[in-house]
């Protein structure tokens, strides 16, 4: 099996911070996103935080590795990080940023993950 993979993480500000709090909403929102592009979700768990910002954690463990998110309304700020094996994350990339709007600022990094690139950096 080829263990080549895509770590992709996001930072979003300026996110409204009521979205940011409504826990199903972004269930909602990341569950479909994930079907959309075609992962296999084997599970979910989700945390509301009621205290300290009402802030909301995600994490979707896929066939493909994961899915984990965590967000701070209280300064309008989600962070979001997709690990997937052989696929790339294009089409969430395209979801998450019709979900949260124009008036977001995002930061988008990819690393490339595997054994092989590993090997091949460590050469340089």
């Amino acid at each position: 099996m080829d263990d080549f993979g895509y770590h992709t993480i996001w930072d979003i500000t300026g996110a409204d911070s009521y979205l940011l709090k409504d826990a199903s909403a972004l269930h909602d929102f990341f569950l479909g996103t994930l079907q959309y592009s075609r992962f296999t979700v084997l599970d979910h768990l989700i945390y509301k935080f009621d205290v300290g910002g009402e802030g909301v954690t995600g994490l979707y463990l896929l066939s493909e590795s994961h899915l984990s998110y965590h967000t701070y309304p209280e300064t309008h700020y989600i962070s979001i990080d997709v690990y997937t094996c052989g696929s790339n994350n294009i089409s969430i990339s395209e979801c998450i940023r019709n979900f949260f709007g124009s008036g977001v600022q995002i930061v988008t990094r990819t690393l490339l993950r595997g054994s092989n690139v590993v090997f091949k950096e460590a050469e340089k």
